[in-house]
């Protein structure tokens, strides 16, 4: 069995104006490389397809159809379709409208230019290994993706934790788990010494009021 095509540019849009259900895929295949879904030996080739999950349509063009769609729409011959469908998807810039059970309308819209593509239903035999193609293309592109995040978790070191701040004490400490431990010496204060400067003794001893002089 062939490896499935690795998945390239594609979006999710609604069918019409409405916003809920029915949803489509929208994908495409350029001719830069073998995108979703792409055929063997299609190189040089485009195609853009819809689906949603049950039917395929398709717009397939070769390098001579697709310079002609190219001059239609006034673009030069270089420019790449799948620029194209890659910026329009990221800026929400994809409509599709369903015509009927067999046809699709697909428009695309870059700056001020805008591009109009017909798709066609795929008949079920040719679109059942191209969904096939899709859906395993992304299973594997989402097994890859979930294992470059697990790399990335490996790489990142592991947070550590804050010192928690100290809490505030609301009570002063026990009396007796201050015993033993150093602080502010008391001194004595001893008789005939200055009580105005501690350490110089009194010239004078100090006497009472004698009463008798008044």
């Amino acid at each position: 069995m062939q490896r499935p095509a690795a998945p390239g540019s594609l979006c999710v849009v609604p069918a019409g104006s409405g916003q809920g259900p029915p949803l489509y895929v929208c994908y495409c295949a350029g001719p830069e490389g073998q995108g979703l879904g792409a055929e063997p030996g299609a190189a040089g080739a485009f195609h853009l397809r819809v689906t949603d999950a049950l039917e395929l349509w398709s717009a397939s063009f070769t390098p001579e159809t697709l310079e002609k769609h190219k001059a239609q729409h006034g673009l030069d011959e270089a420019e790449d379709y799948s620029s194209w469908f890659r910026v329009a998807c990221d800026q929400h810039a994809v409509s599709l409208t369903l015509k009927d059970d067999s046809n699709a309308h697909l428009t695309i819209s870059r700056e001020a230019k805008t591009l109009t593509f017909d798709l066609f239903k795929v008949p079920s035999p040719e679109a059942a290994p191209q969904l096939q193609a899709l859906m395993l293309g992304l299973a594997e592109q989402v097994c890859r993706l979930e294992r470059q995040l697990a790399a990335l978790k490996d790489m990142t070191p592991s947070s550590r934790k804050k010192p928690q701040p100290a809490k505030q004490q609301l009570f002063l400490p026990d009396p007796d788990s201050r015993r033993g431990a150093p602080g502010p010496v008391i001194r004595k204060w001893m008789p005939g010494e200055s009580i105005i400067n501690p350490g110089f003794k009194s010239k004078k001893p100090a006497s009472g009021v004698n009463f008798d002089d008044t």
